[in-house]
């Protein structure tokens, strides 16, 4: 081990003890939150009315209450243990660990199922995603109802609206990350009786609720000028009424297609809708100010540590097809063919070739090795996890505006799309033929997302696998609920994962990129040891 990555490592563990210590209020203030939803199954009464009304007492409480609801609808990406586990699963991100959760039930090939019981010490894994998206919805709804049912104003008109598009926009982002990463969700009205046994909704309910309430925020925009309180959230500069509607319309879209759990749902998406959401879509990356505190990205951080997160072979090849599925299970590998993508070139600070391996247990399978890593966000590596980050890129709008064209069967226009993006401009790649067929614009557009929105929106690269078909048979196509929240309200564990696959809760890896259903990395049919 030499100096820098010892350096690197202890660097490393000192950020995690000191973001293990801030997580762990904000965590027993979710679940005190969450309990709104498990109480009211064992009909206890929720104590937090009387605080609501205390504390939605004042303007400056209403803009609070929205600003608290932005941090707690990005506080998963808090923790390194969270949104890894998608794209592990994804085969987009490797590594090994010395813990067992870190790569076992999502990285371990074949796959296994998800231990969906309260005696698994990885749990938080799905219940702090669970609960602190439900705790966002909770926020927004107490300020939704104060100012649309009680009449409440949190100030002049500019700031009553922009104060209630915030609370709308926070409630259909964490009802669209529900949608998209569980399989049944709470779907709770700002006028809802919490008193009451509250039931659970399908993903495709929930995202009908998002999309609902998107609409909602979009309207708010499109009606009414204002700037975002500084304090929502961490932008730049405040987001005004026209960047926000931009950005709520972009979201819908991005959601309405992650929700697929397969190709067929793929196809029954509503891509007219996507279409006419993307057409007034971003046109500036989404981008967030990490301040080591309340806002912060371990993902995307940890990414600029060499020997953590590495790059799955099944991304290179997108750039070399030559490049093996897997790593060897003797021997080593050659670095990565440069000359067909640039974007294999460390020059432009995509990916970076590290020849140490010396942190991968092979024991753990040659699946889990790699030489190269995710190298675009170094900068916020060095900087301690503090400076500007991209949630969404302007490019997601693009090739989602693409995708919908390609599916609405106006394939010339969507290669134009294309071809103007980073495909060509970052990428030098060729410019594809406006004869290209149906299937090679997707192809492009899906290799496009994996390189383009690196890392970005929650499981984005999982969610697009998944609904392609495309992850190894085995493999959860979504969580189910908590284990600590059915315990909550006295129902039965279940589970997925892990066999042959139905394609509706575990893939079937009937599309899988490694070639089909039975296909594996390793000559010789070995995938684990």
């Amino acid at each position: 081990m030499n100096l820098t990555t010892t350096g690197r490592m202890v660097k490393f563990i000192k950020q995690n003890h000191r973001k293990m210590k801030r997580i762990f209020v904000p965590l027993l203030a979710a679940a005190t939150l969450l309990s709104v939803a498990s109480c009211a199954d064992l009909n206890v009464n929720n104590p937090n009315n009387p605080d609501t009304r205390r504390v939605l007492a004042t303007p400056a409480d209403l803009q609070g209450i929205v600003a608290g609801a932005f941090v707690t609808l990005y506080n998963p990406w808090q923790g390194y243990q969270h949104n890894v586990h998608m794209e592990w699963a994804a085969d987009y991100v490797t590594m090994t660990n010395a813990f067992r959760g870190f790569w076992n039930f999502f990285k371990v090939e074949p796959r296994v199922a998800w231990d969906n019981t309260l005696a698994n010490s990885n749990g938080d894994i799905t219940s702090i995603p669970f609960q602190r998206w439900h705790a966002a919805i909770s926020n927004a709804n107490d300020v939704i109802r104060a100012i649309e049912v009680n009449g409440q104003s949190a100030g002049t008109p500019a700031v009553n609206a922009a104060t209630l598009a915030g609370a709308w926009f926070v409630r259909a982002m964490a009802l669209g990350y529900l949608a998209t990463s569980f399989d049944k969700a709470y779907i709770v009205s700002p006028t809802q009786d919490l008193t009451q046994r509250l039931d659970l909704s399908s993903y495709r309910e929930v995202m009908a609720e998002a999309q609902r309430s998107f609409d909602r925020v979009i309207r708010i925009c499109d009606s009414v000028n204002f700037t975002l309180p500084a304090t929502f959230v961490n932008t730049p500069s405040p987001y005004t009424s026209a960047q926000l509607g931009r950005l709520a319309r972009t979201y819908a879209a991005n959601f309405l297609v992650q929700n697929a759990r397969n190709r067929t749902e793929n196809n029954q998406t509503n891509w007219g809708r996507v279409l006419a959401l993307t057409e007034q879509g971003i046109t500036q990356d989404y981008v967030i100010n990490l301040d080591g505190n309340n806002w912060q990205n371990w993902f995307v951080e940890i990414a600029g540590l060499d020997w953590y997160w590495r790059t799955d072979h099944r991304v290179i090849r997108h750039m070399d097809p030559t490049y093996p599925t897997g790593y060897p299970a003797t021997g080593t590998l050659r670095r990565a063919d440069s000359t067909r993508d640039a974007r294999m070139r460390e020059s432009t600070g995509y990916f970076k070739y590290e020849s140490g391996l010396a942190f991968f247990r092979l024991d753990r399978g040659p699946q889990l090795r790699s030489h190269y890593r995710f190298s675009r966000y170094d900068a916020l590596y060095i900087e301690n996890g503090v400076g500007p980050c991209v949630f969404l890129y302007a490019e997601t709008n693009r090739l989602l505006r693409a995708e919908a064209l390609v599916m609405l069967n106006r394939i010339p226009e969507a290669v134009e799309l294309l071809n103007a993006g980073r495909r060509t401009t970052v990428g030098r790649l060729a410019p594809l033929p406006p004869t290209a067929s149906r299937d090679e614009v997707l192809n492009a557009i899906f290799v496009e997302r994996d390189l383009e929105l690196m890392m970005t929106d929650f499981g984005i690269h999982f969610k697009d696998m998944r609904r392609r078909d495309a992850l190894q048979r085995g493999t959860i196509l979504h969580f189910p609920v908590p284990a600590v929240e059915l315990a909550a309200r006295q129902e039965a564990l279940y589970t997925y994962g892990g066999g042959a696959g139905d394609g509706v809760n575990t893939a079937n890896g009937s599309n899988s990129w490694l070639g089909g259903p039975t296909a594996t990395r390793f000559t010789g049919g070995q995938t684990q040891p």
